[in-house]
């Protein structure tokens, strides 16, 4: 009987050794899945900031927030699909000085279930 049951541990030892590289290589998939779909949401949110007249860029997107459940695409309507679930999106934007040129810092953060996965930041004309 305790034969038995020292072989099934072995057995249970073995068989988790074999099943942890691939537990571990999931998790490592998926973290890599969220943070380019994390950059791809950033980089839509930047092109869409970029292309307001630059004068009111401050006024429209400093502070500006989409929760989860309220992302919007470019063409303004709710991004549904259940991939989009736990991330959130914000803009920053601070008016600059480069050499006398004056100039908007904009930066757009993801999060995913609150904790932040990416951030792009980029200077445009006022």
């Amino acid at each position: 009987m305790i034969e038995a049951t020292i072989a099934m541990v072995i057995l249970a030892m073995a068989a988790a050794g074999v099943l942890l590289p691939f537990a571990n290589a999931a998790s490592v998939l998926e973290e890599g899945s969220r943070q380019t779909l994390a950059a791809n949401l950033a980089s839509e949110l930047m092109e869409k900031v970029l292309l307001t007249d630059p004068n009111g860029i401050i006024a429209a997107y400093d502070g500006y927030p989409e929760a989860d459940g309220e992302m919007l695409d470019t063409s303004g309507s709710y991004l549904t699909d259940s991939i989009y679930t736990g991330f959130s999106r914000s803009v920053i934007c601070q008016a600059v000085t480069v050499k006398s040129v004056p100039l908007v810092l904009v930066t757009v953060s993801v999060a995913y279930q609150g904790n932040e996965v990416t951030q792009v930041t980029t200077l445009t004309g006022q």
